[in-house]
């Protein structure tokens, strides 16, 4: 095997340094695998494949289950994490020594989230909803309730656990009614209509989103009121989109602009609200109602790098879609590697960025950046 992958290497023009980087392993274990001295194992494969842009079966020379650790590590941590949840409702709190600095945890895990890191937001989640449930201060907890567990909906729900996520969407609004927040409640409707909408229940997603846009209305003096009245806009506009009524659809994401125009961009409660988030669901829109030129039109507005990694992924793989629907097949693989790059735990368990290597698998598209995305991704040919 060290000899395929010396000569993959060695394809492409890298150096060892170059490729071991992009794998992240040190240059040295990258040497000793290419000369037979260290052995790999099977997550080790697959970064190797990944960083080399080729099939793990071209390094190994047969048939091989692909893996992900980070995956696996997250998978395991949602069910620990569902337990917790389960263990600690809200209507129960106990005064015991804190485990660990819950206000900086909790900075943690929502930075964590943002940079597609779910397998680390989940494993310290494990810790930190226990935590968060003792203390002596139940208020100042509670508040901390709300974004974490809006990073727990966030995390389950991006790695495919959608029942779990349910289960941290209604301890986020539990939370919220306990402290009475106008913002907090409409973070926590917003996200309760995510997992809906992630279900394919666009009605009832779009009433609760109704129903906390009509209360916070009436608080539009509160901190944040008008950035999350644009958010959730932006939520009608795509839970129209889902039940055809695509008028509704424009209308809401009309009204989310011109609320973007007076707010900026701002980053209350971890929303990155502002003109580059608009233009990101228009994009989504623009593919969900096939114009895919439209769509690849309103990407050259987003300024990519400015976005938080979660954010980068769905433009990436938004893109992926456009370019495909375009007929430009081989820019789409390269959106979809992009993406991978950015956020593999994400990109591996999108059941978008899947079904559009499905896509691209049944044109024809041939390649084998494909095939080892496909075989990463456990999508057969």
């Amino acid at each position: 095997m060290g000899d395929r992958i010396r000569a993959r290497r060695e394809l492409h023009r890298w150096s060892i340094r170059h490729a071991a980087s992009r794998a992240g392993i040190s240059h040295t274990s990258w040497s000793r695998i290419e000369r037979g001295q260290q052995r790999t194992d099977r997550y080790m494969v697959v970064d190797l494949a990944a960083a080399l842009e080729c099939s793990v079966v071209e390094l190994t020379g047969q048939p091989y289950a692909p893996a992900d650790r980070r995956l696996d590590a997250a998978r395991i941590d949602a069910e620990r994490v569902w337990r917790e949840m389960m263990r600690h409702p809200l209507t129960e709190r106990s005064v015991r020594p804190q485990a660990v600095p819950v206000r900086q945890e909790s900075m943690l895990v929502r930075d964590l989230y943002n940079r597609c890191d779910y397998a680390g937001a989940l494993h310290r989640l494990v810790s930190l909803i226990p935590d968060l449930h003792a203390g002596k201060d139940r208020r100042e907890a509670t508040k901390m309730m709300v974004p974490v567990y809006g990073v727990a909906m966030g995390c389950l729900l991006n790695v495919g656990y959608p029942a779990h996520a349910w289960l941290a969407a209604d301890q986020c609004a539990t939370a919220a009614q306990e402290l009475e927040d106008p913002a907090g409640l409409a973070v926590a409707a917003a996200n309760q209509a995510r997992v809906l909408s992630y279900s394919g229940a666009y009605g009832p997603a779009m009433a609760t989103c109704d129903r906390a846009a009509d209360d916070l209305q009436r608080e539009l003096s509160a901190p944040s009121a008008l950035d999350l009245l644009g958010f959730l806009h932006l939520a009608r506009a795509h839970h129209s989109a889902g039940l055809r009524d695509l008028a509704s659809a424009e209308a809401h994401l009309a009204e989310a602009a011109r609320i973007a125009e007076r707010t900026g961009e701002t980053d209350a409660w971890d929303m990155a609200w502002g003109p580059t988030n608009v233009a990101l669901w228009q994009m989504a829109l623009q593919l969900d109602t096939a114009r895919p030129g439209e769509a690849i039109e309103t990407a050259r507005r987003v300024n990519v790098a400015d976005l938080p990694a979660v954010r980068q992924v769905y433009f990436y793989m938004d893109m992926a879609r456009a370019l495909l629907d375009a007929g430009r097949p081989h820019d789409a693989v390269r959106m979809l590697l992009t993406a991978e790059r950015v956020g593999p735990q994400h990109t591996r368990s999108s059941s978008a960025a899947r079904e559009t290597t499905r896509s691209l698998l049944r044109q024809g598209t041939a390649g084998s950046e494909l095939r080892g995305l496909c075989e990463r991704m456990g999508v057969l040919g």
